[in-house]
């Protein structure tokens, strides 16, 4: 008997065991699906709406974003760690007929690491941020915030060459039917 309480202790002990903290890092890592839509600088947006200051801001309020969905102005939620993290599980199940179109985030892991990692980003004059922007850093300068005149560009901006692969032309390639309407 004695064994046995121990054994059920032991089960309660391993099972009661703290989840893994969150890593910004890791969360960093997963913000990489959302800055196509989303930016971290104020103000600053894109096809979704910057996430600067985005804790504690009520879904679909911020002023300079304008596309935002009924279903989403409406919906009452200001943002914390529980709305985001239902929110990243699945968007269309946390506020129907919104117009976010991210199938969300399955791994609880993930979702805590992506959440941690936007406290941080997402505060004012965050140093994140600053380096997450276009031409920052973090995307190693190859990207700049300025949008160049297509009409006037010099010689060493224009396209020199354009590769293809000869297999996928010549339908080597598992999508032979791609490959043989290139041809047409």
């Amino acid at each position: 008997m004695r064994y046995f309480a121990l054994a059920i202790l032991a089960v309660l002990v391993t099972s009661a065991a703290p989840a893994q903290q969150s890593d910004v890092m890791r969360g960093q890592h997963q913000f990489q699906a959302c800055i196509a839509c989303h930016s971290l600088q104020p103000n600053k947006n894109l096809t979704g709406p910057s996430l600067s200051g985005v804790f504690g801001r009520k879904a679909g309020s911020l002023e300079s974003f304008d596309r935002y969905s009924d279903a989403l102005k409406s919906s009452n939620i200001v943002w914390d760690d529980k709305t985001l993290d239902a929110w990243l599980v699945d968007p269309q199940r946390a506020v129907p007929d919104n117009q976010m179109t991210f199938p969300g985030i399955r791994s609880p892991q993930d979702r805590s690491d992506l959440i941690a990692f936007l406290k941080q980003a997402s505060q004012p004059d965050s140093r994140i941020a600053q380096q997450m922007q276009p031409g920052g850093g973090m995307m190693g300068g190859m990207m700049t915030s300025t949008v160049p005149n297509l009409k006037k560009l010099d010689n060493g901006s224009r396209v020199q060459s354009v590769r293809y692969c000869r297999d996928y032309l010549r339908g080597r390639y598992r999508g032979r039917k791609n490959a043989q309407i290139l041809r047409a």
